[in-house]
């Protein structure tokens, strides 16, 4: 059991990695705007599985949920699926200075990080197995290191 949610823990953070990278994309940032390449709040069913798997509370039925966050994650555009989920985690700075819409909340019960690296995961085969960015990306990873990581080509 600690080895699979060893292998959960680096599976989020290489994707969390990838999903840092596609979000510095300055290009996928003007085409991938909520609201204009992906509704606002698109992923408001993902917020809920992501509570529901990562802190046990929510609807009784996850199985239904998850395949709800699914169609509203397979709606938007492969190439700005990376940054609805970096909306869905960290959420949307207006010029007024605060956070709108998405944004993972944050308790002792349910770390903020622990939802993070869940939600990295949604894209993944194990969740709704659907493509993102294609090649090969370059970030700075959760140990603050430059990192290489392979995407699979769809």
């Amino acid at each position: 059991m600690a080895s699979n949610h060893r292998r959960f823990l680096l599976s989020g953070a290489v994707l969390l990695s990838v999903l840092a990278a596609a979000a510095a994309l300055e290009s996928v940032e003007d085409e991938c705007q909520p609201g204009v390449a992906f509704p606002h709040n698109a992923l408001a069913t993902c917020h809920t599985y992501v509570i529901k798997r990562v802190c046990h509370r929510g609807p009784s039925r996850p199985m239904l949920v998850k395949e709800r966050c699914c169609r509203e994650l397979a709606a938007v555009p492969d190439y700005c699926r990376c940054e609805a989920l970096r909306v869905l985690m960290d959420g949307v700075r207006v010029e007024e200075g605060h956070v709108v819409e998405g944004r993972l909340g944050d308790s002792r019960d349910c770390p903020r990080e622990a939802q993070r690296a869940f939600a990295a995961t949604l894209v993944t085969a194990a969740e709704c197995n659907l493509p993102t960015v294609s090649g090969v990306g370059s970030t700075f990873g959760a140990t603050g290191r430059l990192m290489k990581i392979e995407l699979p080509k769809y």
